[in-house]
């Protein structure tokens, strides 16, 4: 039986409702950003106000602590040190052989929590998602990316 877009949207969005608080709702948007992207960003473009305070500011900061030990997939390039002089290696095996738009960050001074180090990943993701609904870019033409410069976070 094929179920339209539309009442695909309106279940994930009943089911958005049920969850007590904003960063269970930010998961499952990841989740559902890591079963079917094509839905994910129906939803988010659907319901971009409710939505874009879930997947960015202010519910990211709090997404982004606990990043570390929710990690399903990897949404963007992580680029250390020690991957100096590959970095052109490393995109070529991007799955997405054009991107458009980079948003870049290392990790510190996430939104006034401090250094993450790579569990910062959260801010270049979620912006782009905003950036491609609000600003019509496709989704294959976006790539968070990470500098991995270490941390001085002892946590």
């Amino acid at each position: 039986r094929e179920i339209s877009m539309d009442m695909q949207v309106k279940r994930f969005m009943d089911r958005l409702e049920d969850h007590p608080n904003d960063v269970s709702k930010a998961i499952c948007l990841q989740e559902l950003l890591d079963r079917n992207e094509t839905l994910y960003h129906r939803v988010l473009l659907d319901h971009i106000e409710l939505l874009a305070p879930l997947v960015y500011t202010p519910t990211v900061g709090q997404v982004c602590l606990e990043f570390g030990q929710r990690f399903r997939r990897p949404r963007g390039m992580y680029f250390s040190t020690a991957d100096r002089g590959q970095f052109a290696t490393m995109m070529y095996n991007w799955p997405n052989a054009d991107p458009h738009v980079c948003v870049v960050t290392d990790g510190s001074r996430i939104l006034g929590l401090g250094d993450l180090g790579c569990f910062g990943m959260g801010i270049p993701i979620g912006k782009l998602a905003l950036y491609c609904a609000a600003g019509g870019i496709p989704p294959h033409r976006v790539l968070p990316v990470m500098l991995d410069v270490g941390t001085d976070n002892e946590e």
